[in-house]
């Protein structure tokens, strides 16, 4: 039997031509190009020329039509035969630019675990800051990578392990493909993992990447609306919380904390004009303590963490897209859990056979 190569990364890319070129430039500073995979999920621009350009033909697989990122990366795991031809995998998004300790870091925790208790490292997520936007998100990844992260890596519950910032041990894709019936499959592989009980998953925090973030309001909705409809949706096929194990419990709080949010911004958008007006300090006096023991404290280490004080500029922007991301978060609640909008189509949905995908090499393997 061959011995079995290190890591394998694997880039699902549908119409990514424009950004795929600089992923592939950073990657294969680090990595050598036979054991990178790019799959052109029917994109209809030039992604399969972009990857020929670095790629031996034999490592990308071009399907026909568009599958999906869960079944397109499920379809070429099994076409290459990486769960048996390597130790590790790392499937990523197209966006996503892996900083040089990743790989290193990553790789260190995984062959530190002797007796192979681990199924997956994570990641650092970074973005790349540019506007209130990309501000906004730089602090809330730090913030949850630091305080939620690494205390639901100590009581064995991270609940989404980032589709840019993973390492798998490829064996886990030998016993579990990853799901295709929700919108957001990093999250539903996660909580896979835990039902299956397949390892523990470790946090690995020098382990960084650089990922493309929203630049605008209209696509920060677009990604949150998807996001907290992926929550309840994954939620809801997992029966969340009555599996009696840690994810519920951790899961459960942290649905109970954004809900209670929720009503608490739409309680002041209803009330709040009222109060000001007969009693200002039952709200303003919430409003400081929020402000000078929780923002600027988190702006400060956020600030510190990544050298840049310019977010400070966007404390009022903060606040009025904490309470947009709540009503979005409240939205995905009533359309997913209350109406059903989830288990309908679970119920209804037709399967999709992948044996029955067609595939051909790029030209470029011709």
């Amino acid at each position: 039997m061959a011995k079995k190569r290190q890591l394998a990364v694997l880039i699902p890319a549908y119409n990514e031509a424009v950004i795929l070129e600089r992923t592939l430039r950073a990657i294969l500073e680090l990595i050598c190009p036979e054991d990178i995979y790019v799959i052109d999920d029917g994109s209809s621009d030039k992604t399969a020329q972009v990857a020929a350009k670095y790629l031996p033909g034999s490592r990308i697989l071009v399907l026909s039509r568009n599958l999906g990122k869960a079944r397109a990366t499920n379809l070429a795991i099994r076409k290459f035969k990486l769960a048996r031809r390597y130790r590790f995998l790392m499937p990523m998004d197209a966006d996503t630019i892996i900083t040089a300790d990743f790989i290193p870091e990553t790789l260190k925790v995984l062959e530190g675990d002797r007796q192979q208790k681990l199924a997956c490292v994570v990641g650092k997520v970074l973005g790349k800051n540019h506007s209130w936007i990309t501000s906004y998100r730089l602090w809330e990844y730090e913030i949850s990578q630091a305080v939620y992260k690494k205390a639901q890596e100590k009581i064995g519950s991270i609940i989404v392990c980032p589709g840019c910032a993973t390492v798998y041990r490829a064996q886990i894709f030998a016993r579990v493909r990853i799901p295709a019936e929700t919108i957001t499959e990093d999250m539903d592989f996660t909580f896979e993992i835990h039902r299956r009980n397949l390892g523990r998953i470790a946090y690995a925090e020098k382990a960084q990447v650089v990922t493309q973030d929203p630049g605008n309001l209209t696509d920060f909705v677009k990604q949150a609306d998807r996001w907290y409809t992926g929550f309840w949706q994954c939620v809801a096929k997992h029966q969340i919380p009555w599996g009696g194990q840690r994810l519920d419990l951790e899961v459960a709080l942290l649905a109970s904390e954004g809900l209670l949010n929720s009503f608490l911004v739409l309680f002041l958008l209803f009330v709040g004009p009222w109060i000001l007006l007969k009693n200002p300090a039952l709200l303003v006096v919430p409003f400081l303590a929020d402000l000078f023991l929780f923002l600027i404290p988190t702006l400060f280490y956020t600030a510190w963490k990544n050298g840049t004080w310019k977010i400070f500029y966007f404390i009022p922007q903060f606040y009025l897209i904490r309470a947009l991301s709540s009503l979005l978060y409240l939205k995905s609640f009533l359309k997913v859990v209350l109406g059903g909008d989830f288990l309908m189509r679970w119920h209804k949905a037709v399967r999709y056979q992948e044996k029955e995908a067609k595939i051909w090499p790029s030209p470029s393997s011709a």
